[in-house]
């Protein structure tokens, strides 16, 4: 039975490896989603968002939400034009595939903080 041990060795290391780089699903604001008044800050630094995952937005496309991903000068002015993504269809789905400050928010719901976040990948 000593001999076993070493065999599964290597494989239980490959494993481990590979489970801890596979890419996350997260939804944004966990079970309130994307709206108005929700801490996105508090939600993002609760979280470890790498290269490779996707950010899942969840919100009511009738009120006219929306999400954008948007520049750093883009997210100041809360100016959604020209976006890197747009989309209002009530789910939207961002795959994070390069490091960096990324920039998300609502068109016409980002004044005061309400629809913004940005998180560092």
């Amino acid at each position: 039975m000593a001999t076993s041990l070493p065999n599964f060795l290597p494989l239980f290391l490959i494993l481990c490896y590979v489970g801890s780089t596979m890419a996350a699903v997260h939804i944004v604001g966990d079970q309130l989603g994307w709206r108005p008044h929700v801490n996105y800050y508090s939600w993002v630094r609760s979280k470890s968002i790498k290269v490779g995952d996707t950010l899942v937005f969840n919100y009511d496309a009738t009120k006219d939400y929306s999400v954008a991903e948007v520049t750093q000068f883009k997210f100041i002015a809360c100016n959604a034009s020209n976006a890197k993504f747009f989309d209002n269809s009530g789910t939207s789905s961002v795959t994070l595939t390069e490091p960096g400050q990324h920039y998300f928010m609502a068109q016409n719901h980002c004044l005061d903080d309400q629809m913004v976040f940005s998180v560092l990948v």
